[in-house]
C-alpha cells in the first residue's frame, strides 16, 4: 500500500506583484484563522512557509498573541523557521544565506523551536554549496522544487546531495510539481480523481518508494479547515492510504530508505521554470544588494570587531537591522526582480536605510578611535578589516586647505581634487556665544595611497602641505598604456591588448541588443542584430603608479522595440570606459552611461582571441565549471530554453587551449560565452512583470499575468530610464593552468576595502552623522597610532569568508573557507597564539574540535579572549 503523506502549510511571498504591506493586510485575518483552527484542532498542524519575518510582521499587529504561538509551537502545531526570509540560492553569497539562517533562528527562539528544514520550496534553482551552507547552519535537511531534472541528476524526489567536496550531505525532499500540488484539499471525487490521484500517480514514476509527500498549500492560502476529517474522508476516495503528516516525520521516514546521491548544482528548467536570465533584470537594484552584502561582510561585521575590542560599545542589534532590511530584499522574488514597481520603490527604500545603519556605526566608530587618539586635521586614520596585514593601494578621501599635499612615508596620486568656496556670514558657536565668520575655501581630495596596515586593525599617517606636488595625474597626448612587459594600446577605434605571449584586438567592447523579455527572462527580438558601440576618443593620465585610459563615444540607438524592428536609430547614447594597467597586467575597467533607451541588453564583452573550452565560475565556497550545451530540440524536454546564461559570485574565469582570461566584479553575476567571447551583463531592461510568447519562453507568462482574471502590469522603474550606470571589473589573462587557489586568492585581495577618516572641522557632512555624535563620558584612552586585533602573519592556506561578533556571548566567530578540491589543516596555534578557540558552525553550536576544513568546505570558530 502506497501511504501519502499531506501537510498543511501556506506559501507566503511577502511580496511580488503586491507590497509587504499588502501582505501584512493579508495576514491579519489568515494568520489569525491559523491560530484560531489550531487552537480548535490539537490535532492539527501548519506550517508558516520556512521564514520568520512574516510572523515578526504579524506580532506587530497583535503582540498579545505571543503567548498562544509559543504554546502552539511547543505543541508541535505551528512551524516557524528556520530562514528570516526565503533566500534566492544563485545571486546571493554564500555567507548572506549564512546569516538569513543565523538571525532567522537566533530570533525563532523568542518563540521557542524552529524548524530544522532547509525549507525553500519556490526558489529558482540552487547553487552546488546549498548542502555546505545548510550544515553549518545546522541542518541536515532540504525541502525544494525548482531546478531538479528527474529522470537525469536524479532517478527519485527522494535522494541525498552532497557538497562539491563530498564531505557535506543533507536529505532532500523534492516537489515535482510544486508547493501546491495538493492545494484546496476538497473530499470531492472530481478532486480526488482529478487531482490528487494523478499527483501521487506521477511521482510514482520517479520512485519505488511507499512513502509519498504531497504539499497542500499555495500562494497566500490559509489553513484548511477540519484538515484531518477531510484526509479521512479522501482516503476513501482516492485510490492511496491518504494520512495527515508533517515534514520531519517524512524526511525521518526517508532516511530508513535506500537513497541515491547527487554532487552538483539544480538549474534544469525541466517540471518548472528557473528564469536562467533573471540575473540582468532591474540591474539598479541588484548592484545595490551586491554592495550592500559586502559592504555588510567585509566592513561594519569585522569594524565592529576591533570596536568591541577597543571598548566601543556598539549593539549587535543594529547590524542584525541592517541585514534584516537586506534579507527582505534577498527574497527569491525581491532579489530577482520579478516585482512590481511599487515593490522596487520597497525595496530601494530598505537598502537605503541598510546603508545608512552600517555608514553611521562606521562614522561613530571611527570618530571615537580618532578623538580617543586627538588626532589633528592633519592626519588620518585608515582601517584593516581584514585579519591578514594589507600592503597595497587604498583609496582616501581627505580635506586640506591646499591642493598640494604629499602623504608621509607613502607614495599617492590625487585622483580627484574638488575645490569648495570660501563662504561669508558663516555662524560660529563659541564658549562666549556665536560670532560670525568667514569660512575658509578648501579641497576635497580623493587620492589612491601604497601603504601597509596592520590585520584587523587601524594606523594612523599624516600629510604635509608641499610647495608642489609631485602626485597628480598628467594627461598626455597618446593612446597607449605601457607597464613593464604590458601595453594597451586605442587603434583604429579598437582597445589592443599586448603580453609577451598575446596580442588580443578589440580585448574589450560594448555590445547592445534588444530586449523583447520580462522582469523574469531576458528574451531576444526575432531577427535583431546585436549593435557594437564604438569608442571614437582616448586620453591618457599617467603618474608614478598610476596608468589610466579614459575612452569614450556616443552611438545612436533604437529608442524603443518599435524602433528596433524598423531598424531605426534615433538616440544618442553616450558612455565612457576607463581602464587601468598595473604591473601585474590586470586591466581594471569602470564603465560609465546614461541609460537613455528601452527594451535593452547592455553588455561588456572580452575578447581571449582563441576559442573558449570552458568557463570555471565561483559559487559560495566553490568552484564549478560549465560547458555550453547544445540547444537543438530544448523545446521537447524543458518549460523554457535552457540558454547558456550563467551565474557567478565576483569571479568567472573561461580557458582556451592555451591561456585562461579571468574578470573580478561586484556589479554583475550573469555571464555567457561563445567562441572566443566571454561576455557580462550590465542591464535588461524591460517594461512588463511577465509576457507570454517570448522565444526563450514561449506558452504562458510567468507572474500571474495571463491568469483568467489578471491583468498585465507595466514596470516602467525596470526601464532605468536616464538612470547614470557605472559597472566596474578586474580582467588579466595568465597561464591555462591556473588553480581555484590563486583565483580565490586573487578575488580575496579584490574584495579588501579602503577605509578612512580625518577628524577635520572643514565639513562635518563628509561622513554621515559626524556632527551628532557626542563625546561619551568615558574615554577610550586609546594612545597607539597602530593597532592590530588579530593579524595572520603567514597565509593560512584558506580564506577568511565572514568575521563577526557573537549573537549569543562574548567573543567574536572567524569563519574560514577552503574553496579548493584539497583538504587543508589549520595551524590554529599560530593563528590564534593569543586567545581560546572552540570550533562551532554558524549558529554557534559547539563542534568536536578539528583544525581540518574539508574540500570546498567550511570552518567556524568561536574566538574569546585567555
Amino acid at each position: 500500500m502506497t501511504n501519502v503523506h499531506i501537510v498543511n502549510h501556506t506559501h507566503w511571498d511577502r511580496e511580488w506583484y503586491f507590497t509587504s504591506m499588502d501582505a501584512l493586510v493579508l495576514s491579519d485575518q489568515l494568520f489569525s484563522d491559523v491560530i484560531t483552527e489550531l487552537k480548535r484542532n490539537p490535532e492539527a498542524s501548519f506550517v508558516l512557509d520556512g521564514q520568520l519575518s512574516i510572523l515578526d510582521d504579524y506580532l506587530t499587529l497583535y503582540p498579545e498573541k505571543m503567548d498562544e504561538i509559543k504554546v502552539l509551537i511547543e505543541k508541535e502545531q505551528l512551524f516557524i523557521g528556520p530562514w528570516f526570509t526565503q533566500t534566492d540560492a544563485f545571486f546571493t553569497s554564500g555567507e548572506s544565506v549564512l546569516r538569513n539562517a543565523m538571525i532567522g533562528i537566533f530570533e525563532s527562539k523568542k518563540y521557542g523551536d524552529y524548524m530544522p528544514i532547509g525549507y525553500l520550496p519556490d526558489t529558482f534553482g540552487f547553487n552546488a554549496q546549498i548542502p555546505v551552507i545548510l550544515n553549518e547552519a545546522g541542518l541536515e535537511n532540504i525541502i525544494l522544487w525548482r531546478g531538479v531534472h528527474l529522470g537525469k541528476q536524479i532517478q527519485s524526489p527522494y535522494f541525498k546531495w552532497e557538497s562539491l567536496g563530498g564531505d557535506n550531505k543533507l536529505y532532500a525532499l523534492n516537489f515535482p510539481q510544486g508547493y501546491g500540488t495538493g492545494m484546496l484539499l476538497e473530499p470531492t471525487l472530481d478532486y480526488v480523481e482529478g487531482r490528487l490521484d494523478k499527483a501521487v500517480d506521477f511521482i510514482k514514476q520517479y520512485t519505488h518508494s511507499t512513502e509519498i509527500m504531497i504539499p497542500s498549500g499555495n500562494d497566500q492560502l490559509g489553513i484548511i479547515s477540519d484538515f484531518s476529517n477531510k484526509v479521512e474522508q479522501i482516503k476513501e476516495l482516492g485510490k492511496y492510504d491518504y494520512q495527515v503528516s508533517t515534514y520531519q516525520n517524512f524526511l525521518g521516514l526517508m532516511k530508513e530508505m535506500d537513497l541515491e546521491t547527487y554532487r552538483g548544482e539544480f538549474r534544469e528548467p525541466v517540471l518548472a521554470r528557473v528564469h536562467k536570465t533573471i540575473g540582468s533584470v532591474r540591474m539598479d537594484l541588484k548592484q545595490e544588494i551586491f554592495h550592500l552584502e559586502h559592504k555588510l561582510i567585509r566592513r561594519s561585521e569585522p569594524m565592529l570587531v576591533i570596536a568591541q575590542n577597543l571598548g566601543i560599545t556598539i549593539s549587535n542589534r543594529l547590524l542584525m537591522q541592517a541585514w534584516k532590511k537586506l534579507l527582505e530584499c534577498q527574497a527569491h522574488d525581491s532579489l530577482a526582480g520579478c516585482v512590481s514597481d511599487a515593490v522596487a520603490k520597497d525595496i530601494e527604500h530598505r537598502l537605503k536605510e541598510a546603508n545608512e545603519i552600517c555608514d553611521s556605526i562606521e562614522n561613530i566608530v571611527l570618530k571615537r578611535i580618532s578623538e580617543s587618539l586627538a588626532l589633528s586635521d592633519m592626519e588620518i586614520l585608515l582601517m584593516n578589516t581584514s585579519p591578514t596585514a594589507f600592503s597595497g593601494e587604498k583609496v582616501v578621501t581627505l580635506l586640506s586647505k591646499t591642493k598640494e599635499i604629499a602623504i608621509v612615508g607613502c607614495e599617492s596620486v590625487i585622483l580627484d581634487a574638488e575645490f569648495v568656496e570660501s563662504r561669508e556670514n558663516i555662524t560660529e558657536e563659541t564658549p562666549a556665544g556665536n560670532r560670525f565668520i568667514t569660512e575658509p575655501g578648501y579641497y576635497i581630495l580623493t587620492l589612491r595611497v601604497m601603504c601597509e596596515l596592520p590585520g584587523l586593525g587601524y594606523k594612523v599617517f599624516s600629510f604635509e602641505e608641499v610647495e608642489k606636488a609631485s602626485n597628480s595625474l598628467n594627461i598626455g597626448d597618446g593612446t597607449e598604456l605601457s607597464v613593464g612587459g604590458y601595453q594597451l594600446k586605442f587603434e583604429k577605434n579598437q582597445l589592443v591588448y599586448r603580453d609577451a605571449k598575446r596580442i588580443i584586438p578589440n580585448v574589450i567592447s560594448l555590445v547592445d541588443d534588444g530586449n523583447d523579455g520580462d522582469t523574469y527572462d531576458f528574451s531576444p527580438l526575432p531577427n535583431d542584430t546585436e549593435i557594437a558601440l564604438k569608442f571614437t576618443d582616448c586620453r591618457c593620465e599617467v603618474s608614478t603608479f598610476l596608468n589610466r585610459m579614459i575612452l569614450t563615444g556616443s552611438t545612436k540607438l533604437p529608442y524603443d522595440l518599435t524602433e528596433r524592428v524598423n531598424c531605426k536609430m534615433t538616440t544618442a547614447f553616450t558612455y565612457q570606459l576607463i581602464l587601468e594597467l598595473n604591473a601585474d597586467g590586470e586591466i581594471k575597467g569602470d564603465i560609465q552611461f546614461e541609460n537613455t533607451v528601452l527594451n535593452h541588453r547592455l553588455r561588456v564583452k572580452i575578447n581571449t582571441e582563441q576559442p573558449i573550452n570552458q568557463a570555471l565560475s565561483a559559487i559560495p565556497y566553490g568552484f564549478i565549471s560549465k560547458e555550453n550545451q547544445e540547444m537543438a530540440g530544448w523545446e521537447n524536454h524543458f518549460s523554457e530554453m535552457p540558454v547558456n546564461i550563467e551565474p557567478f559570485e565576483k569571479t568567472v574565469s573561461v580557458f582556451t587551449d592555451s591561456a585562461s582570461c579571468s574578470v573580478f566584479t561586484h556589479d554583475s553575476k550573469e555571464y555567457e560565452y561563445h567562441d572566443s567571447e566571454l561576455l557580462l551583463t550590465l542591464l535588461a531592461t524591460t517594461d512588463t512583470l511577465g509576457k507570454p510568447d517570448l522565444l526563450y519562453r514561449p506558452g504562458r507568462a510567468s507572474g500571474d499575468t495571463t491568469k483568467k482574471g489578471h491583468i498585465m502590469m507595466a514596470t516602467p522603474l525596470a526601464q532605468m530610464k536616464d538612470k547614470q550606470v557605472n559597472s566596474s571589473f578586474v580582467l588579466k589573462f595568465d597561464k591555462k593552468e591556473i588553480s581555484e587557489k590563486e583565483i580565490a586568492d586573487w578575488r580575496y585581495g579584490l574584495e579588501q576595502t579602503s577605509i578612512s577618516y580625518q577628524r577635520q572641522n572643514l565639513n562635518y557632512f563628509i561622513y554621515r552623522i559626524d556632527n551628532k555624535i557626542q563625546k561619551r563620558i568615558a574615554s577610550l584612552g586609546l594612545k597607539e597610532q597602530e593597532f592590530s586585533l588579530l593579524s595572520f602573519a603567514e597565509n593560512p592556506g584558506v580564506l577568511v569568508s565572514g568575521l563577526h561578533n557573537s549573537y549569543y556571548q562574548s567573543g567574536f566567530v572567524v569563519r574560514f573557507e577552503n574553496p579548493t578540491a584539497s583538504a587543508v589543516e589549520l595551524d590554529i596555534e599560530s593563528l590564534f597564539s593569543q586567545w581560546e578557540v572552540e570550533r562551532i558552525n554558524a549558529i554557534e553550536e559547539v563542534q568536536e574540535f578539528s583544525s581540518r576544513i574539508s574540500p570546498y568546505g567550511v570552518a567556524s570558530f568561536l574566538v574569546v579572549s585567555k
